[in-house]
């Protein structure tokens, strides 16, 4: 006698065998097998579709350019926080007072056409930098390096022009990626200007190339190569990068990227919000973020958001007025506005909270920073910090039903050790101090009205965005008169670069060695140009005598001797005294990952990288994120 089955069991039976066909044979947009093909968003469309030169002007690199293609001299393990060689087979040997430095090639490396990567190709892109002045970094790289001289195919000594001892730290990775990306001799010594040489079938020495891309500019379509083990990764770690095939793609607006992510059409989301992570995770259960529950995101991407001004400007150019924006800020209400309160205060200006600059920093600085004190013009002075924020924002969000931790330690990593104080009566005696005046109508500045106007970047960067117009409405809420638009991603770099705003929501902080060189010698007065021009420093244009004199001695010393981090003590003190950027939350990503097709994410509970798809590091993560089975 034939058993009977139930339709209970039937049902999910057939539709597990319907998933799994599809699955299994689905395919992808442009032609590739689903489960072959990682799909990674990138935040916004390219102008410039086909061009991968990176020393071309407007090359979006986020577009798995330097994820997967670049070859770096040194690469950063951000969990350990240290640096290792790529196309370098290590640290530099230099000589006693650091003008010499010999450098070592990874033997093995070869480009995707087959051609060895040497010494010759390692030479070439230096001197390629230097001898192009519309190289944006070329005028700097002049500045620092005397000459390159191969030794051998795998050895080259540079010499640079003063004591450099940071060689591997300014000029390898530390955070998001490099300016000095090794090309191939070989294929750009034929170009006529490698400054418009788009490169649209580019030769790599990283692991994926170029197997098709969108003429709209909205996606790149990366193959793995077939002789990945003589890739940088390849020949580095000694694995294979598990997906076939990696699909960079911009997805679009908000409702568009949550539909995606839930119905399984994308694997990563680069920057998205927390009332999009209760929408998809509520639909989709393989969705996760950096951590299972609250507050989902990490909030140690070392790139601090908040205001930057321009100091090129008046009356931006004057530390009183700067002070005078921040101690107009209510920071309970900015950081409701920003993300419900999740984040950790990062008030130190260029320097990021993250949970190690917060220890070799942060806190021990916090003695210093409860008696720091502004001159107010009037006889009297202020103290402006404030170190309750942490509790403050744990009973807001206790009051909410988060679970909250009470123990301190858990709250100071949680919400960092304080922020500005908000002084509204303070800030007005600054601004009249910097020269601004108070009239029944507003204010005005050398006898005009006097408006802010307010820039940031348009549909991606949530924090920065969300961040500035916060500080917008805190500012019209104190008197002034604001204008706030949004820019383009070509308008808004270029602008950064020339200068071309007053108040911007752009990040320019960082900080994850202990030796803060490479993160604060772009602030160099000696590297600010007018107005209007491209140069190698920041685009602020921050002309501090004290901090540039602290820049040149640190370049100078060891950058594992105590007298670097004392040094770099002394650049946080004037930094804070001057208020070049006033910093909101250390970066805080949901970078939410779907499991559905690739698992093995790097997450809280798996830190074997930090999630950082938008690094160039990400392609030693594409050795451990596998496929379902």
């Amino acid at each position: 006698m034939k058993r009977k089955v139930s339709a209970f069991l039937v049902l999910p039976l057939l539709v597990l065998l319907v998933f799994t066909a599809v699955n299994v044979y689905a395919m992808t947009e442009v032609g590739t097998p689903r489960r072959e093909t990682l799909i990674v968003e990138t935040q916004t469309p390219t102008d410039v579709p086909g061009q991968f030169n990176s020393y071309m002007q407007g090359t979006q690199m986020g577009f798995g350019i330097h994820q997967l293609m670049s070859a770096m001299m040194w690469e950063m393990d951000t969990t350990k926080g240290e640096q290792f060689g790529e196309v370098a087979a290590g640290a530099p040997e230099s000589n006693e007072d650091f003008t010499e430095h010999i450098v070592r090639i990874r033997e093995g490396i070869r480009w995707s056409d087959g051609e060895v990567l040497n010494a010759d190709d390692v030479i070439f892109t230096f001197n390629m930098i230097m001898d192009n002045p519309g190289i944006g970094p070329s005028a700097y790289y002049n500045a620092v390096f005397e000459s390159i001289e191969k030794i051998d195919d795998y050895t080259v000594l540079i010499k640079t022009l003063d004591s450099f001892p940071r060689l591997a730290l300014r000029f390898g990775v530390t955070i998001w990626g490099n300016d000095l990306r090794i090309v191939p001799e070989h294929i750009y010594s034929k170009v006529e200007d490698v400054t418009t040489f788009k490169d649209s079938d580019p030769v790599v020495a990283g692991p994926y190339t170029v197997k098709a891309f969108d003429n709209l500019g909205k996606w790149v379509l990366y193959e793995r190569r077939e002789d990945w083990q003589h890739s940088t990764v390849g020949v580095v770690t000694g694995k294979m990068p598990q997906a076939q095939y990696i699909l960079f793609k911009y997805v679009g607006d908000d409702t568009t990227r949550q539909m995606a992510m839930v119905n399984n059409e994308v694997d990563i989301l680069c920057e998205v919000t927390p009332e999009m992570v209760e929408v998809m995770t509520a639909m989709n259960p393989n969705i996760a973020c950096w951590y299972k529950d609250f507050p989902y995101a990490t909030s140690d991407d070392p790139c601090s958001k908040g205001i930057s001004f321009q100091m090129a400007k008046e009356p931006y150019d004057n530390p009183d007025f700067r002070w005078g924006v921040t101690l107009a800020m209510n920071f309970d209400e900015i950081s409701v506005n920003i993300f419900d309160g999740v984040g950790r205060a990062s008030a130190l200006p260029i320097l990021t909270a993250t949970s190690a600059m917060q220890e070799l920093y942060y806190i021990p600085l916090l003695s210093w920073l409860e008696e720091f004190a502004l001159d107010l013009g009037d006889g009297t002075t202020f103290k402006p910090f404030d170190t309750g924020y942490a509790y403050r924002m744990a009973e807001t969000l206790r009051a909410q039903g988060y679970d909250i931790p009470t123990d301190h330690d858990a709250l100071i990593d949680m919400f960092g050790i304080g922020c500005w104080k908000y002084a509204p009566d303070v800030a007005e005696k600054l601004f009249i101090k910097a020269g601004l005046e108070k009239r029944a109508d507003g204010w005005y500045f050398e006898g005009q009205p006097f408006t802010i106007n307010m820039t940031y970047l348009a549909d991606t960067e949530a924090q920065a965005g969300r961040g500035l117009i916060a500080a917008y409405d805190q500012l019209v809420k104190f008197g002034f008169n604001c204008n706030l638009a949004s820019e383009s991603s070509a308008t808004w770099d270029s602008n950064a670069a020339t200068g071309n705003y007053e108040i911007g929501g752009y990040w320019p902080t960082g900080g994850i060695t202990r030796d803060l060189y490479s993160q604060i010698s772009g602030w160099d007065a000696n590297l600010i140009v007018p107005l209007g021009e491209r140069g190698a420093g920041q685009g602020s244009r921050w002309n501090n005598a004290e901090a540039t004199r602290i820049i040149h001695e640190m370049a100078v010393v060891s950058p594992d001797s105590d007298e670097s981090y004392e040094l770099g003590m002394e650049f946080m003190k004037a930094a804070t005294a001057d208020m070049p950027f006033l910093g909101f939350h250390s970066g805080v990503k949901f970078v939410p990952t779907n499991s559905t097709f690739w698992e093995n994410y790097p997450s809280a509970e798996n830190p074997y990288n930090g999630p950082w798809w938008w690094w160039s590091c990400f392609k030693y993560i594409t050795t451990e994120i596998t496929p379902v089975d």
